[in-house]
């Protein structure tokens, strides 16, 4: 028998077994006797040879031998093969009940495209249930991880070995291709198209009523998959259409299986497939190339109809075939209702001269009411035509492009959430009156959740939409927080947002936007929208004089210099006194006290900045400039983590540009996530009005995943956009040294040394690392007591002070007492640190500091607090002096080596999705 396309084989099931030398199938029994002969034997015996005395023979038997048991079936024989699967004869070991049970074969359980396969045929033939497809009882996996599942079992063979018998009647046949076809609409309906139909895939149970299986090809129409892009022909030769031959199957449509159903069709009536060849590819060839054969022309004597049938199923091109299979099974009931079919319908001048000469009175009437008819559809039509451009105006006013939700975990569109989402909205938008949703496909990955206005026009060029709808998803304390955000598509202001919360693993369904459809159909319907955004509301935008004063404030803020923040706090403070309760002088006037301290700390100001932000907050929950400022506030004491989850609300509010998407890659690399930074320095990259603005950056976080490769690329992208800063070649500095090529940092050094004498001071900084860790203490030591003098203390990795280096120098150099003091007063300063000692980069220092001092546990503790904390930097303590007292100590390799386990993976991850 032939299921699911797998031809017959004889091999053996498990292990090597002898054949029965009267059915050649696996013998079950001692001394080389086969079970069903032996049963077939007794039952012709005694006179009773019908399948049902068979089978009731077969429940009754008991298989002792557990290598012939699968999960819960008792493996009665097996009756067929292929290259992926096998299929066997089963007993359901508690009902008792005979199935066919197919598995994967052994040496392809660890194929990952033939897993996938197999899946997806389970996944397809389980989720359609008509009496017309095998039905799959259970789908299951065996102790070793094969998967396998069980369906019914067709006693009646299949349309291949009964075709022969059929052919003298075509009346069966195509009753029997009509209850196929309806099948096959039936599918199409569910959205799955079978691609692999043939006589072989259409089986017969004991009542003669066909079963279409092996839905292993089976594509769902609206989905794509890598499995499905990665081939480009499926199915078998003379049985799939000629689109299916020669182009991807991501353009096949209904019209291919419409194709196969012509071809069985044929091949029933006339004993042989459309096209014949010497081999495979010939046979694709010729169904590419040429027309189908007239059945006629095979089978002297066809009726006129059938051949007609076949023929529009056979044609070349898809749009000219049937539109639907249910137009091809109506014209097959048709066929045997003996009415005229559609596909060669009888003329509509000819009927009426029929009917005309059989009704000459009526036919008088009928004529006068067509003349009549005929002038008031003339206006029906010109009536219908200014409605149809009246509503198109309308669906036009209430357009929505849906453009991808942002995936905040990821940093990546999330298109099967987006939708959703899409169908959610039209399907509660009905009841309010016309309106046009259109679901962006084709999007750029930098379209997901923007808040750009150059990013919105451009997704819209197509689309012509009057708003965008987008938002965010993200999975927080087991659920899943949605923001849903509509904007003027012309300028990108925000017109709505609103956020709602689903269960862990749960979709959104069609209730989802129930409470936002009102309010979307009501901004839809609103002319004006200047009234709708956030500042518009806020008393101090409304207020002139206080407007003037934020918008001063905050342009104040942004030139960065300790005089011109001192002014926008002077211009913020005045803002409020005029309207105290403006949420957003309020935010404007935080941001800015957080942003001073980068100048000179001060924990007043900073603790004031947090009151100010907060207050913010209150007055304007959903404010994206009061959780920016907050954020700022938590990113200056430490608290990376709230700093991320306030910055994380902003963007649910607002969406993502370029500032919060380089505030959350940095934190996110405070953090010791590597990965995860990269989505958003990706993003930020994309948004920034300077190129090159965040490779040097990016190139730090593949360097911290050890991709060197690809860190050593964003560094010279850096080089070259923006050659007069200092990130990409002190970056790559920083790499050599990590390399142990000291000799091609150093000269990377030199070759920039007047560029990094106009610079920053982590260009200086590099230079005397370099020498550090060379263990060239003079130059090193001389280094950084120019750097200590300049009052410089920060180091060029944020791992490195130069008060610890010079402790450290100092012992290195001879003078332990010396160097003992200035480690200590290294270890109070650390431990003062207004951003506390919780973070990695703290633990990361006074673990050095304590290593330098012999404090061996200690120092392992705190080098463990550092990882556990987030620290990813693991080849630096291992050229670092500070850490010589515990570098041979297995606690510090087991500690580093697991951290760099889990880099390697965040670094696959990470390469996956670049």
């Amino acid at each position: 028998m032939n299921l699911f396309g797998i031809t017959d084989s004889r091999a053996t099931l498990l292990g090597t077994r002898s054949e029965c030398p009267r059915c050649r199938s696996i013998p079950r029994i001692s001394r080389g006797l086969c079970l069903s002969c032996l049963l077939r034997t007794g039952a012709a015996e005694e006179g009773h040879s019908g399948p049902e005395e068979f089978q009731a023979a077969l429940d009754v038997i008991s298989v002792p031998d557990l290598h012939w048991r699968l999960g819960n079936y008792e493996i009665l024989e097996e009756i067929g093969r292929g290259g992926m699967g096998v299929i066997y004869r089963a007993r359901q070991r508690h009902s008792r009940r005979i199935v066919a049970l197919k598995r994967v074969l052994s040496y392809h359980a660890d194929s990952h495209d033939t897993l996938a396969r197999f899946r997806r045929e389970a996944e397809a033939a389980a989720s359609l249930d008509h009496p017309n497809i095998l039905p799959i009882y259970e789908v299951g996996e065996s102790e070793e991880g094969v998967p396998y599942f069980s369906m019914k079992y067709a006693s009646g063979g299949s349309l291949q070995e009964v075709g022969p018998a059929l052919r003298d009647d075509p009346r069966e046949i195509v009753g029997l291709m009509a209850k196929v076809t309806r099948a096959v609409q039936y599918a199409h309906q569910q959205g799955i198209l079978h691609r692999d139909l043939k006589p072989g895939n259409i089986l017969l149970d004991g009542r003669g009523n066909p079963l279409i299986c092996d839905f292993g090809l089976a594509k769902w129409l609206d989905a794509s998959s890598n499995l499905t892009r990665t081939l480009t022909i499926f199915g078998t030769p003379g049985f799939i259409a000629p689109e299916q031959a020669a182009g991807p199957s991501a353009e096949l449509n209904r019209a291919a299986d419409i194709y196969s159903l012509g071809a069985i069709f044929f091949d029933l009536l006339a004993g042989r497939p459309p096209f014949l060849g010497e081999h495979a590819l010939a046979v694709i060839h010729q169904a590419a190339e040429q027309p189908a054969p007239r059945l006629r022309s095979v089978v002297r004597g066809a009726d006129r109809d059938l051949e007609t049938i076949c023929a529009r199923c056979l044609e070349r091109e898809p749009a000219t075939r049937y539109a639907t299979a249910a137009d091809l099974a109506e014209d097959l009931e048709r066929f045997l209702e003996g009415r005229p079919i559609i596909a060669r319908p009888v003329s509509l001048p000819v009927t009426a001269w029929r009917w005309a000469r059989r009704n000459p009175g009526l036919a008088g009437t009928v004529a006068a009411c067509l003349i009549l008819g005929t002038l008031a559809a003339g206006r029906q039509f010109q009536s219908r035509r200014l409605t149809a451009a009246v509503e198109k105006e309308a669906r036009a006013a209430h357009s929505v492009a849906v453009l991808p939700f942002l995936n905040l975990d990821t940093a990546r569109p999330d298109e099967a959430f987006t939708a959703t989402v899409a169908q959610s909205l039209e399907t509660q938008l009905l009841p309010f009156g016309p309106a046009r949703i259109t679901l962006v496909t084709k999007a750029n990955r930098y379209w997901a959740g923007t808040a750009s206005s150059d990013d919105l026009k451009e997704a819209n060029r197509s689309v012509n939409a009057r708003t965008v709808l987008t938002g965010s998803t993200r999975h927080r304390d087991g659920k899943l927080r949605v923001s849903v955000r509509l904007l003027s598509a012309a300028n990108g202001d925000p017109l709505l947002t609103q956020s709602f919360v689903l269960d862990q693993g749960k979709a959104a369904g069609p209730d989802s936007l129930r409470d936002m459809a009102g309010p979307v159909y009501s901004i839809l319907e609103a002319g004006d929208w200047s009234r709708m955004t956030t500042q518009s509301r806020d008393p101090g935008w409304r207020d002139p004089r206080a407007r003037e004063f934020i918008v001063s404030g905050r342009q104040l803020m942004f030139r960065d210099t300790a005089e011109d923040m001192d002014r926008s706090l002077r211009c913020l403070e005045r803002a409020i006194e005029l309207q105290p309760k403006s949420a957003l002088a309020h935010a404007y006037l935080a941001a800015t006290a957080s942003g001073r301290i980068h100048f000179s700390w001060d924990a007043q100001l900073l603790a004031r900045a947090e009151r100010e932000a907060k207050q913010a907050l209150q007055l304007e929950p959903e404010l994206a400039e009061g959780h920016r400022a907050l954020a700022g506030v938590y990113y200056q004491t430490g608290n990376y983590t709230e700093a991320v989850e306030e910055q994380l609300r902003a963007v649910e509010t607002v969406g993502p540009e370029e500032l919060v998407a380089s505030f959350l890659g940095t934190t996110f690399g405070k953090l010791g996530q590597p990965a995860r930074a990269l989505g958003w320095l990706e993003l930020a990259r994309h948004w920034a009005s300077r190129p090159g603005d965040y490779d040097g950056l990016i190139g730090d976080r593949w360097t911290e995943l050890g991709d060197d490769e690809r860190a050593e690329a964003a560094y010279a992208r850096s080089r070259e956009l923006r050659p007069e800063n200092t990130e990409g070649w002190v970056g790559l500095c920083h790499l050599r040294l990590l390399q142990g090529d000291t000799v091609a940092a150093r000269q990377l050094w030199h070759e920039n040394e007047s560029a990094a004498l106009r610079a920053d001071p982590s260009a200086e900084a590099m230079k005397a690392q370099i020498e550090f860790f060379n263990r060239n203490y003079g130059v090193a030591e001389q280094l950084y007591q120019a750097l200590a003098a300049r009052d410089l203390n920060k180091g060029s990795t944020g791992s490195l002070s130069y008060e610890s280096a010079l402790g450290r120098l100092q012992q290195l150099t001879g003078d332990e007492t010396a160097g003992r003091a200035t480690l200590e007063k290294a270890r109070v300063t650390e431990q003062a640190s207004p951003a506390g000692a919780q973070t990695a980069e703290a633990h990361y220092r006074l673990a050095a500091i304590e290593s330098s001092l012999g404090e061996i546990a200690p120092a392992l503790d705190r080098l463990q607090a550092a990882i556990t904390a987030g620290w990813s930097d693991v080849r630096s303590p291992r050229l670092d002096p500070r850490f010589d007292a515990i570098a041979q100590a297995p606690r510090f390799t087991k500690i580093l080596s697991n951290r760099a386990r889990e880099l390697a993976e965040l670094r696959r991850q990470a390469s996956q999705s670049d």
